[in-house]
């Protein structure tokens, strides 16, 4: 029984984490390319950094894009979800939802 609910966990986890803000991954990418100020620099410095930028792609999809998408707001940023931005909607499935399950299940702490 643990090992369903840790597999039920797992995919619940991973499944939410595929899209997000990936704050963590986009704050280490600006750290490097403010660092130095030439291509060349920038570049070596990436190959440098790619143990920090495995890091905090693990730190994205595991745990902030996961939180993003059950409260509606990313932690890092403080921005609404990527998950609620309008889109082009090929498919309407919102006129025929409860209106409970239009906006994120849990609310953030204020």
């Amino acid at each position: 029984m643990k090992k369903l609910a840790f597999v039920a966990v797992s995919l619940v986890t991973l499944l939410t984490g595929c899209a997000g803000q990936m704050a963590a991954t986009q704050t280490t990418m600006e750290l490097n390319m403010d660092a130095v100020d030439n291509r060349y620099a920038r570049g070596g410095l990436t190959i440098l950094m790619s143990p920090v930028y495995a890091v905090a792609t693990v730190a994205d999809y595991v745990v902030l894009n996961p939180i993003e998408f059950w409260t509606g707001q990313n932690v890092v940023t403080q921005q609404p979800s990527i998950y609620d931005a309008k889109g082009k909607d090929y498919i309407k499935i919102n006129d025929q939802l409860d209106p409970e399950f239009k906006t994120a299940p849990i609310k953030p702490l204020n």
